[in-house]
């Protein structure tokens, strides 16, 4: 069958494949709608596109750039092909409804683009009444459409993921698994809560639309402040369910750079994510402190969200513990993306503590500070995981070594740009310029431009990455073997390793083996 393989495989590390490819082309499209934000703000009052088409470029931006890139990529992409290796099984449980769930993206990234052209600017949280049906085209409807299609991979891959490891793990091999397998299990049973009720919140919203209900509609006794709780009780998990991946690559990446048989605080850190599981599921209020929530209530969301910080501090504490023992490879270019992350992450996140205080956020509420703050931890934060995962495993997917010093231009060029186009949003956001608005006032043009420059910097050094995973496969520098301890399994494994691989069984008890000798 030759290509036509690929239409029709149940194998995990070519579904994984799949799930990469669609999510590239996600970041790709989010990634040139988020350019045409920068140049449209580029100018005060000249704006390159029109302000309703400017609302539609911002819906789908964000849309494209959580749904469609880092959910594909970090769980679908790389929690496909790792999991069952780390494992030591030949597949996932349900390899049907894994091919199933990968070929839902393809409907609902269709949906998304037809949303656009059925007018759908109503922000991605897409809040009633605006996205209500006097206010909106149908592609809101679409729009709908869309996430319920992802909404449902995204349940089918969690379901798969957890029966998977459960069903791989002994009564002794639990304390024995790669975090990353906890991080793909905390991720999943996160997934596994949410998303039902984010797919009941746009259900009801979809009834309001098209069949006369009024669940959001406050003329017909409904309450849209209740789709709020309902959006954000998904919304908020979401963030640490694009984040928890890239918590687990990131701990083994130190443990096998310190040249360890198992992590620093491996408990600590698995209970770290769990505490992170927990807390993170009952903070969504604070994303709704401006509708008048009462004192006491504030008062739990505040203190909530600022005790998530204790988890983080844990994680970060015991990675720079890892670096630290391990500066003989100071210069290899993760350790770099590993430390790059680690400042931003935590620069997001002590900007998240400002605007967790309930009177603080009442400020900034609405603001770039917000945008700044969401960025450091998403764009800056899961999309180095993103690069890190891409550097680690590209060996052991392809047998190719990348070009070190390619990787050392492109770590540059990413960190300035970064840096360059989100940093300055704080400071707009403090003097209170609103986002989701294309006209502004001058004053602050010069920011903007700045802001514009990085954005463009940031898009060529995603193009740069392209460049250099190209340049990979055609030089074809091909690796002999991957560099680490014999304890952890995927250094073992024949490079690239082969499809339908069944060579290896129980790799989580080696070490419980060693012991017992």
């Amino acid at each position: 069958l030759g290509y036509l393989n690929w239409f029709v495989t149940l194998d995990h590390k070519r579904i994984g494949g799949i799930y990469f490819l669609l999510g590239v082309w996600g970041g790709f499209m989010g990634l040139a709608l988020s350019l045409l934000i920068r140049l449209s703000l580029a100018e005060p009052y000249f704006n390159l596109v029109s302000s309703e088409v400017y609302n539609f470029i911002i819906t789908s931006h964000g849309i494209a750039m959580i749904f469609f890139f880092l959910m594909p990529v970090l769980i679908g992409g790389f929690g496909n092909y790792l999991l069952p290796l780390l494992l030591g099984i030949p597949d996932l449980s349900l390899p049907r409804i894994n091919a199933l769930s990968a070929w839902l993206l393809l409907p609902s990234c269709t949906c998304l683009m037809l949303s656009v052209l059925g007018g759908n600017g109503v922000g991605w949280t897409f809040y009633p009444p605006l996205s209500s049906v006097g206010y909106s085209g149908w592609g809101v409807d679409f729009l709908m459409f869309s996430l319920h299609l992802a909404g449902v991979s995204s349940l089918l891959g969690s379901i798969n993921f957890i029966c998977t490891i459960f069903g791989a793990s002994g009564a002794y091999a639990v304390s024995r698994h790669s975090i990353i397998v906890w991080a793909y299990l905390f991720t999943s049973i996160l997934l596994l809560l949410s998303l039902p009720v984010l797919a009941a919140g746009i259900t009801m919203l979809l009834f309001d639309r098209n069949f006369g209900s009024s669940f959001f509609d406050p003329s017909g006794g409904g309450d849209p402040v209740l789709f709020q709780h309902l959006f954000w009780f998904f919304g908020h998990p979401e963030v640490y369910v694009l984040i928890l991946p890239g918590f687990g690559v990131i701990s083994h990446i130190c443990m096998t750079m310190s040249n360890s048989d198992s992590l620093f605080g491996y408990f600590g850190l698995v209970f770290a994510m769990l505490a992170i599981v927990c807390l993170g599921s009952v903070v969504w209020g604070h994303h709704m402190f401006m509708v008048g929530l009462d004192i006491k209530t504030a008062v739990f969301f505040s203190s909530v969200t600022m005790v998530i910080g204790v988890p983080t501090g844990i994680k970060v504490f015991s990675w720079l513990y890892m670096l630290g023992i391990s500066y003989v490879r100071l210069w290899d270019v993760v350790v770099w993306w590993i430390i790059g992350f680690i400042v931003l992450f935590t620069i997001g996140g002590v900007t998240g503590i400002i605007l967790s205080a309930s009177v603080l956020d009442m400020i900034l509420h609405d603001t770039w500070f917000v945008v700044a703050h969401f960025h450091y931890v998403l764009s800056l934060g899961s999309y180095s995981t993103v690069v890190i995962f891409v550097i680690w495993w590209w060996p052991l997917i392809t047998g190719y070594s990348l070009n070190k010093y390619l990787l050392q231009g492109h770590f540059f060029t990413s960190m300035l740009g970064f840096n360059l186009c989100f940093f300055p949003m704080h400071y707009l956001g403090l003097c209170g310029l609103p986002r989701r608005v294309c006209c502004y006032d001058p004053f602050f043009y010069v920011l903007n431009f700045v802001s514009f420059m990085g954005g463009l910097i940031s898009a060529v050094s995603a193009f740069f990455l392209l460049y250099i995973l190209w340049e990979s496969v055609v030089v074809k520098n091909a690796v002999v073997s991957v560099w680490g301890s014999s304890a952890n399994v995927l250094n073992v494994c024949v490079v690239p390793v082969p499809y339908h691989s069944v060579y290896m069984s129980f790799p989580a008890r080696w070490g419980l083996f060693c012991e017992v000798r």
